[in-house]
């Protein structure tokens, strides 16, 4: 029967070999095992067992039964991971001293580059846990599921918050805007892309640009005159949605056909490059 391939990955990243993982694996929920029966659950090469079930046992992994043959069993999986918890937050702790006692030379109004959904949205949840004053942001659903709680806490410790949402999502707490209109024209315009930004303390900017048929990519910085920019994209824009809610829909139906209004809303074509 072979090892759950599951835990097996989660293993190996808590620290354990692969021929250690698919050890532990075999043995977990078993009666005792000879070393040849590990390995053939396990799915290991015999001349790897039994090197494997030493490091196992040197790490408190297994226990030993020293009979004729030996036999094997798997640590309660509770105590294990236990040991490694406890293990592992001594480990941060230990390299979150020291990286606090190294000297922080970092260039200010540089801007970096991002790639990828996940990066993106972890770099503004960390511009929004570290504003201190003030946060201004220009969000859409897809990205409040992670980042809304974030926001909600920013603004109970006392940071005015502003979020424009381009969609249906509610907050509580931050000054909320609802963008929905705003944003379903801007994916058609954008072919599907849409434009994220956040800026907190008026310095530290996110600016981000998520694709349906592109890749994800953001800038980084602290470059005030880009953060600026960017605060003033927030407000532009919720302006605009206030003053189109106080027009009539007639007047804002004319408003459209205007020539100057059908230049800057036409189409905006993703690059090729």
């Amino acid at each position: 029967m072979p090892v759950d391939t599951e835990l097996v990955a989660s293993l190996t990243r808590l620290g354990f070999t692969q021929y250690e993982a698919q050890a532990y694996a075999a043995l977990v929920g078993q009666a005792a095992l000879t070393g040849a029966e590990v390995g053939r659950r396990a799915g290991m090469p015999p001349s790897k067992v039994y090197e494997t079930l030493g490091r196992l046992e040197a790490r408190g992994a297994v226990l030993v039964n020293r009979s004729e043959p030996v036999r094997y069993t798997a640590t309660p999986h509770t105590a294990l991971l236990k040991e490694l918890r406890e293990r592992f937050d001594a480990d941060l702790a230990a390299a979150e001293a020291a990286l606090e006692q190294l000297p922080a030379q970092q260039e200010p109004g540089l801007v970096w580059s991002l790639s990828g959904r996940d990066a993106i949205v972890q770099s503004i949840g960390r511009a929004i846990e570290h504003a201190r004053r003030t946060i201004f942001a220009g969000l859409w659903d897809e990205e409040l599921d992670t980042l809304g709680p974030l926001l909600e806490a920013a603004s109970a410790r006392g940071i005015e918050t502003h979020v424009a949402i381009y969609g249906t999502r509610t907050l509580t707490g931050p000054h909320s805007y609802d963008m929905a209109e705003c944003g379903a024209s801007a994916r058609l315009r954008l072919s599907g892309r849409r434009l994220a930004v956040v800026v907190a303390d008026d310095t530290d900017a996110v600016v981000a640009e998520f694709g349906d048929r592109t890749p994800d990519q953001a800038t980084l910085t602290t470059n005030p005159v880009i953060a600026l920019l960017a605060v003033e994209y927030v407000k532009a824009d919720v302006s605009g949605r206030l003053m189109i809610n106080a027009m009539s829909p007639a007047a804002y139906a004319e408003l459209l056909t205007t020539p100057d209004m059908a230049a800057i809303n036409s189409p905006v074509t993703a690059s090729n490059n």
